[in-house]
């Protein structure tokens, strides 16, 4: 005999089933948040993109403030030109004003150029032209100024006709071993009063040739 379902034990039965499936439905949208958030965390390292600093962003940036400085030339030369020749004279002279952009000092120690010669660093003492011990140091920030019957850049043993309305480039190396390039530095004719360089220091005024590179404390008879 089959037992008897009653109206109450039907409902009763409903809530249960009911009740049931609310609880199975949350739980498994519990489970489902919790595996959302350990995706996330693992992703994101716990926090969201938006507060994330990207290392790499940082140093990009560094490297480009670092390029924009590289691009400005440390030295450069204001106001330069070198003295025109004949090729029965192989001496000349560069000048101007030398200035350094930079924030530390530069000692210029060496000078090699876009023409034929032997290039150096020299200065005038008591009327006698040597070269420049221990190289010609820039200050930063501020110039130092080549000139006739000053500090100078020679050129010697060229036996090329240098020409006004000729250019001339040169590279200076420094101390550090850095090098700074002067480009198209024009060619032009020298005022009267400066400086001849003609070999033998048989003009009034002139400066006889350095045999050697060498640094000499010893002035060189005009």
């Amino acid at each position: 005999m089959s037992p008897k379902i009653t109206p109450t034990r039907t409902r009763r039965s409903i809530v249960v089933a009911a009740v049931a499936s609310t609880l199975v439905l949350g739980a498994c949208s519990n489970s489902q948040t919790d595996s959302d958030q350990r995706v996330d965390t693992a992703t994101t390292g716990g926090t969201t993109p938006a507060a994330a600093v990207s290392p790499s962003s940082s140093a990009g940036a560094a490297a480009s403030t670092t390029a924009q400085a590289a691009g400005e030339e440390a030295v450069t030369l204001e106001e330069g030109y070198v003295g025109a020749k004949s090729p029965d004279t192989e001496m000349t002279a560069v000048f101007g004003e030398l200035r350094n952009n930079s924030d530390e000092d530069v000692t210029i120690t060496q000078v090699a150029g876009s023409i034929p010669g032997r290039f150096e660093i020299h200065e005038v003492v008591d009327g006698a032209m040597r070269p420049r011990s221990g190289g010609l140091t820039v200050p930063a920030h501020g110039t130092v100024t080549l000139r006739p019957g000053g500090d100078h850049i020679m050129v010697m043993d060229n036996r090329d006709d240098i020409a006004a309305g000729d250019a001339v480039s040169l590279t200076l190396t420094d101390s550090r071993g850095g090098t700074h390039e002067l480009r198209d530095i024009p060619v032009r004719v020298q005022q009267s009063g400066h400086e001849d360089y003609a070999e033998g220091g048989s003009t009034p005024g002139s400066m006889s040739p350095m045999p050697s590179t060498a640094a000499t404390s010893a002035p060189v008879a005009p």
